[in-house]
């Protein structure tokens, strides 16, 4: 029954999105408010990890002097009921002159009532409601990438995290302390053809990063993680749009119970093998394939259909099992002519079938894409 409510509830809100839209566009009030140079909306999402959640959010758009793309700044704030909340804040700011370059800068704060459901990838019994812990994390990073030729770009990076845990899970696998301090350098590149960044219809997207964190510079533990992102659009007849993801994540250190929980790579969630519970499968390595085909319906009205797999491994101690799949259906409602969208997910994954229980299905209500 409890599905069933949330699934009746989401129509609701996606009904009167809709509805809202399509008065502002017959009034040409939609055409106004993209005019102006910042816009504020409300934030409304759900998931298994944080039930729903409501805030707001506000995005601005401006051009700097002599720059080719329009930078974006924002700024959003979130409670669910699950007694959790965060704020964030960041943007892209895109730079001119003789040799363009961007800089990217994220920060947040987050104040989650949390479950630890151990490492590896093995499915046992303990990660079917796992352990409640409590952590207040600060996170800060910024990318700055110069323009090179053919589409590429780098440049270097920084990433701060701060953690406090305060009835930390125990574990002999992995450094679950009452508080984590990160200090990471490194550096990124990129390769980008995409028409567009936030629905991306053609072009290919590849992006990859090395961060190193060490104790010299006052982090809590000493490690070197790799990143890898490889996206393809392909368009198909009737405005189809084929795209598939391929990532990988590796958290490498002399002693890998030594690294912190929160900087070891994980499965699931909703961006990456939707269907899966974030951070119910955690090890330093971790390595996901997902698809989409995405159809046309009615105007700005889209279905996708997904399927995802993966899984978590650990370098020390390999140990080959069955891979985590998730699948399902979505709907995607554009919200404006940089083709934000609002994105309602369902889905459901291999993991809970012989627990029989509601939560083999996932919800997702949120804005933007999973890739």
């Amino acid at each position: 029954m409890h599905r069933y409510k949330i699934i009746l509830s989401t129509i609701g809100i996606i009904c009167l999105v809709q509805c809202v839209h399509l008065w502002a566009e017959k009034s040409g009030t939609w055409d106004k408010l993209l005019d102006l140079p910042a816009i504020g909306v409300p934030v409304v999402t759900h998931s298994p990890e944080t039930s729903w959640g409501f805030g707001a959010g506000l995005q601005g758009y401006f051009k700097l002097p002599e720059a080719s793309r329009t930078s974006i700044v924002y700024a959003d704030g979130c409670y669910t009921l699950n007694k959790q909340y965060y704020i964030s804040a960041g943007g892209t700011l895109y730079f001119g002159g003789k040799t363009p370059w961007f800089m990217t800068l994220n920060g947040s704060y987050r104040n989650y009532p949390d479950v630890y459901f151990g490492l590896g990838n093995t499915i046992t019994e303990n990660r079917k409601h796992g352990t409640s812990f409590n952590s207040q994390r600060g996170q800060a990073r910024i990318e700055t990438q110069i323009y090179l030729p053919a589409n590429w770009s780098i440049g270097p990076l920084f990433n701060f995290l701060h953690e406090t845990i305060d009835t930390a899970p125990l574990s002999a696998k992995a450094s679950l302390s009452p508080l984590t301090i990160m200090w990471g350098l490194g550096v990124v590149t990129q390769y980008d053809t995409r028409d567009t960044i936030y629905y991306p219809t053609s072009g290919l997207f590849f992006k990859a990063s090395v961060t190193h964190y060490d104790k010299a510079l006052g982090s809590t533990a000493r490690l070197t993680y790799l990143k890898a992102d490889l996206r393809h659009f392909v368009p198909l007849p009737y405005t189809i749009v084929f795209a598939w993801q391929f990532t990988t994540e590796w958290a490498l250190s002399d002693n890998i119970s030594s690294i912190p929980f929160r900087c070891l790579p994980t499965l699931g969630g909703q961006d990456l093998v939707r269907g899966v519970r974030r951070n119910m499968f955690c090890d330093n390595a971790m390595v996901a394939l997902q698809t989409e085909f995405r159809f046309p319906i009615w105007r700005f009205i889209r279905l996708h259909v997904f399927a995802g797999i993966g899984d978590v491994y650990n370098t020390d101690n390999w140990n080959w099992t069955t891979p985590k799949i998730g699948y399902g259906l979505g709907l995607r409602l554009g919200i404006n002519k940089a083709k934000v969208n609002i994105r309602f997910d369902i889905a459901r994954n291999n993991i809970y079938k012989e627990w029989n229980t509601w939560n083999s299905y996932s919800f997702y209500l949120t804005a933007t894409e999973a890739f």
